[in-house]
Order: C-alpha cells, then structure tokens, then sequence
C-alpha cells in the first residue's frame, strides 16, 4: 500500500530521531579530559603525509557515531563503484575517536569528528592532507562551512554538516519572549528548577564566555573563569545538566527552557508545537563536523573517491533527509524535504549565521578549561 505524504513524513521523522538519539548519548566533549600519551607512537606518522602503498579499489573504514550516514549514500556508493566498499566503525564520542587512534593509527581510513579536533590528529601525526583534485564536488559544500581545517585552500578535512548550540523555551509555559541567553539569566530564577543545560564543558563554558561577550575559544584565564563564574550563578535554578534526551523535557512539560542543538529543537517541534527555537542574539556556539583522512590509510584513492561521490547534490540530500541534520549545500536544496529545506531552524537566514562562532582548538588553555569545569561541578 503506497503510504500517504504525512506517513512518509512520520517515519523519516522518526528516523531521524533514532539517529540523533544515537549521536547525543554519545556526544562528549571535543577537546575534552582525556590525556594521551603520543609517546608510544613511531615517527613514521610524524610527517602527516601518507607513506604507505595505494590501493585504488577495495573497502574503506569511516568511524564516527552509529549510522551517522544518509541510508542510501554507501549502497549507492557501491552500485556506482563496485570495486570499492564503504564499512561503518561506531565510535562513540570525539574522546574515543582520538583515542583510537592514538592507540591504533590504522583502524580506519576515516574519522568523523568536530573541526576543531582536526589539529589533536595533526599532533598525533595521522592527518592526512584532502587531495581536492580528486574531490571536485567539494566544490558544492558552501563556502561559509569551509573553514579552519575545512578551509578549501589546504584542508586537513572536509565539511559535511553543522550545528548550532541555543535553546528551545516552552511558550505556554514561558510567558517572556526570549532572545538572548542573557533573557534565560534574568527569567532563571522564575522557571527555577525547570531549566537544562548541556552536561558538556565546550557549550556550557561557551555560553558563559557569550554571555560575557568574550570569545568561545578564550584560553585566557580569567575570562574563562569569569564565564565559569556565570554557569556558576544560574546553576541554582537548573533543574541539572543532561547528557541524553535533551529535549524529551520540553516535549513532556517538565521543562521550561533547555540549552540544546537546532536540530534536536526541530525534531522536538515535530512532537509539541508549542516548543520555540532560540538562535541567541548575543552569540550562537557553533560546531562543524568534519570527515578527516588517517595517513596510515592504504586506500586514500578510495577514500577520495567517496568524498566527491557522497558531495553529489542528491548525494548529500540524502544524508540531510535520512538524519534531519542541518545542510552546508545550497546546491542540494532541490533535493530536500521541503519542510526541512524551508525550516528557518536548520537553515537560517545569513543574518543568523554571522552570530556563529565556530571553536578553535585549545591546545595548553585546554586546562584552563578543564579546571574551570571541575569547578562548576563541585558548586
């Protein structure tokens, strides 16, 4: 029985749900408190390039989140070059990644991780330069998401989506019209006990800089502890930090305002129309997620070969679609679910966009962080 428009509607929403709960149980902290010990690392890898034969055909390993993929994106792949296989490695957490593959160079050929993680691999030694003239279709990817280590100039990794870090508010619970995370702080103590945040240093701490107007990679001491300070001064009327079903609480009522990812507030709308998307005006943490080649990769032809395939407009439509993520592809458009194309959440006007902040990496200022975070814990 062919299904109607709305239940076709129903079971990609409920797709992407699975998805998105399978990534945000996972989601942990980039840059976060783990300590690795490189010495156990030969200097082969030292140079980040590839020093190992080439294969052009067989099977490449892409680790990351579970089905973190469009469902069609590696059966087309392999219906298109059928000499080549794509094989998912779940990962769970940026920390794992990096782990890995500090402990085993060459367990994949590719690793999903956030932008600003891409350096952690360069100081391992893995990362692999993107050969663009074997990728044209990186073309597509929108100039604004190539950035950092995206950069189209000399990547270390290739953009494949993004996120922004806000809040969703209950408006028939929430009778102010907020703004701004500087709105949350002067209405926190009405809605005491009826606010989440993130149980994650990088957005919490962020926030906190935002709110003070400083910058979300500051490793200076005290503006990072001033931010500390601000998480510190409205914890007493969170209800607490989550780690996993971010948004179940504005859905069920049990919560008023919760710190969350747009695409989670969108899916969450999906369910209670009364839950409102913040893009704060006073500043939006932003995340670019990135797929970076390993050096150790004896298959970097493949690997190429996957990356101009999968950045096919209808390509990338799909994975959009299967995961409701936000797209870096105007190209793509054509190719999307109209609601999600059209959806000022997961695709906001440039105005928005110039709020984001994407991250830098912290190097040593990472223990500032880390310190700062211990601290907010234990107030």
């Amino acid at each position: 029985m062919k299904k109607s428009e709305k239940e076709l509607w129903e079971l990609r929403v409920a797709n992407a749900q699975r998805n998105v709960i399978n990534r945000r149980r996972f989601h942990s902290m980039a840059g976060g408190l783990v300590a690795l010990s490189l010495g156990g690392l030969g200097s082969a890898w030292a140079s980040g390039e590839a020093s190992v034969k080439q294969l052009t055909s067989g099977t490449i390993t892409l680790g990351g989140w579970p089905d973190w993929i469009g469902k069609d994106n590696i059966p087309d792949f392999r219906k298109a070059y059928p000499d080549a296989d794509v094989r998912l490695a779940s990962i769970p957490g940026e920390e794992d990644r990096i782990a890995k593959l500090a402990t085993d160079p060459a367990a994949v050929d590719i690793m999903l991780l956030v932008e600003n993680d891409v350096q952690r691999l360069i100081d391992l030694g893995v990362s692999a330069p993107v050969d663009l003239g074997a990728v044209p279709n990186y073309a597509n990817v929108d100039e604004a998401f190539k950035v950092g280590y995206a950069a189209a100039s000399q990547p270390r990794c290739v953009t494949t989506d993004y996120g922004k870090t806000g809040f969703g508010y209950r408006r028939d619970i929430v009778k102010e019209d907020l703004k701004s995370w500087a709105d949350v702080w002067k209405v926190a103590e009405k809605y005491k006990g009826k606010i989440t945040f993130l149980n994650q240093p990088q957005f919490v701490i962020g926030t906190g800089l935002i709110v003070n107007g400083d910058s979300i990679s500051s490793t200076d001491g005290s503006a990072v502890r001033r931010a500390a300070d601000k998480i510190i001064e409205i914890k007493p009327f969170l209800k607490r930090f989550v780690d996993t079903d971010i948004s179940r609480g504005l859905v069920d009522g049990s919560v008023a305002i919760a710190m969350s990812w747009d695409y989670d507030i969108y899916l969450a709308q999906q369910e209670n129309e009364n839950i409102v998307w913040v893009a704060p005006e006073d500043g939006i943490y932003g995340y670019l997620d990135v797929w970076a080649p390993v050096n150790t990769s004896e298959r970097l032809p493949v690997v190429w070969k996957f990356f101009d395939f999968f950045f096919q407009p209808r390509q990338y439509a799909n994975f959009v679609n299967t995961l409701g993520t936000a797209s870096c592809m105007e190209a793509s458009k054509p190719f999307i679910d109209k609601r999600m194309a059209n959806s000022e959440i997961l695709n906001p006007s440039k105005e928005v966009l110039k709020r984001v902040q994407y991250p830098k990496p912290l190097g040593e200022g990472q223990r500032i962080w880390d310190r700062e975070w211990l601290r907010i814990q234990a107030a």
